[in-house]
């Protein structure tokens, strides 16, 4: 309870003095709970439909917003969280797949590893938002190089941590299932995929953490939606509480995600 009061309190009393020291910058540096949740929660409804008009009822014309709305705003929450999250999900599932599958690889033969992991770990040097110019120039504003962002950088996290999985496993594990006659295949199905699980799980929960923050990003790349969008178009204006409104759904998602992959991973061992 404290760990949630507190940072409560800290904001409160922030909020104050920012208040009393610069009164009219006070909304932009940082506004208090109360006015992010009565005020700026519902001017989010300006983003409804196309800027401030939304859809009328069948058969009529939109009608233009005369004020900001719970209804409105959540439904403008609710379409951009689901675009985004689902930007995080497939990205993240093709980042995965690749990078473990690409990182067993590695593992299995020597000269495979050579000429997978080299290339690899020279890209992977490469700051992940200075290739945000790139991304642009190659796709444009298309959905596919956004998708592909997302998976490229959690790609480069499972590769080098699926590496480092394999490679922490015991070789006497190995050795003794090759001296009682297992085949390689054998091996890696029953040693050495059962033992990187732990160590595999751990970064997959990295990765996930990180991916909301790399869509964020991916989103830079020419996004029309998605919450990534909503920040940006709040940061044109300085809606520093619209901006808190997104972190918060963030925060939230975020660890609604890590505890479903917790249970499901507790699960599987």
């Amino acid at each position: 309870i404290l760990g949630i009061l507190l940072p409560i309190l800290g904001w409160e009393t922030g909020a104050l003095v920012f208040k009393i020291i610069t009164p009219k910058y006070a909304e932009i540096f940082l506004p208090s709970i109360e006015r992010v949740l009565t005020v700026d929660l519902p001017a989010l409804s300006a983003f409804y439909g196309t800027g401030m008009w939304v859809r009328g009822v069948a058969g009529e014309s939109p009608q233009f917003l005369a004020g900001p709305s719970y209804a409105a705003a959540l439904l403008v929450l609710t379409e951009h969280t689901m675009i985004t999250l689902g930007r995080v999900l497939l990205g993240t599932l093709l980042g995965a797949g690749l990078g473990i599958l690409l990182g067993l690889a590695v593992g299995w033969s020597e000269k495979l590893g050579a000429l997978i992991e080299a290339p690899v770990l020279v890209v992977r040097m490469a700051p992940l938002l200075a290739l945000i110019p790139l991304f642009i120039i190659w796709f444009g504003g298309q959905e596919i190089g956004r998708i592909l962002y997302v998976t490229y950088a959690i790609f480069v996290m499972l590769f080098i941590n699926t590496i480092n999985a394999v490679r922490n496993v015991k070789p006497v594990y190995k050795q003794f299932a090759l001296t009682l006659g297992a085949s390689k295949g054998q091996m890696y199905r029953t040693i050495v995929f059962p033992a990187i699980i732990p160590e595999l799980a751990g970064g997959i929960r990295v990765a996930l953490g990180s991916a909301w923050a790399i869509t964020v990003a991916a989103e830079y790349i020419g996004a029309q939606s998605g919450l990534g969008r909503l920040i940006i178009l709040s940061e044109y204006f300085f809606y520093t509480g619209r901006m808190v409104v997104i972190l918060i759904i963030f925060t939230i998602l975020s660890a609604v995600l890590n505890i479903t992959f917790l249970k499901i991973n507790l699960r599987i061992t």
